[in-house]
């Protein structure tokens, strides 16, 4: 988390505090920008819409290792949203998404300018109902869990050959596809 000013942290020291978060998704057909505040509110030179869209955040846990810590943010399954989470993953999988803190003062204006809290990428969606309302669950990764997967790794001659470089076994493997060969005589087949 990024350093807070002495006027935030005197804030966030207070017996009440309220805090605002600022949440930036960047889906391919356009960033949205959404906050926990109860009406929209400019910051940045951006209109950041309100009034419930962001309905919870799950906890954000720090650590001292390098184990990635999803974060899963649960909207308004507003139309344009509910077309992102059912289309296609390439809408939003690996797309970038930040997240803003803010301590707000008695009369609800910002302290400050709000630091980042956390950055991530968009992993996956899902629907749920529960009565009437819908809501959309939108699950985060930091970039740390894209150290956690595994490469894909082909059988080819060149990858076989980095481990082994003198196997030859692999050399042959295109023209083996390339041209196939009958394995059993037609004789032999018959019987």
């Amino acid at each position: 988390m990024s350093l807070l000013t002495s006027p935030q942290q005197t804030e966030l020291e207070k017996p009440v505090t309220r805090v605002i978060y600022f949440i930036e998704f960047q889906f391919t057909s356009g960033t949205q920008r959404l906050s926990t505040f109860n009406q929209p509110i400019t910051w940045g030179g951006y209109e950041w819409s309100g009034f419930g869209q962001v309905m919870e955040i799950s906890n954000v846990d720090e650590v001292d290792g390098v184990d990635p810590r999803s974060l899963t943010f649960t909207l308004n399954s507003r139309a344009e949203w509910l077309a992102s989470a059912i289309g296609p993953v390439t809408e939003y999988r690996g797309r970038p998404v930040k997240m803003y803190m803010a301590p707000m003062d008695e009369s609800f204006v910002l302290v400050g300018t709000p630091v980042l809290a956390w950055s991530g990428y968009m992993d996956t969606s899902a629907i749920g109902f529960s009565g009437q309302e819908g809501s959309i669950q939108i699950k985060c990764e930091t970039a740390a869990y894209q150290l956690k997967r595994r490469p894909t790794y082909r059988i080819n001659a060149a990858q076989h050959k980095k481990s082994y470089p003198t196997d030859t076994g692999f050399d042959y493997l295109n023209d083996l596809i390339a041209n196939p060969q009958r394995w059993l005589s037609k004789k032999f087949q018959m019987r």
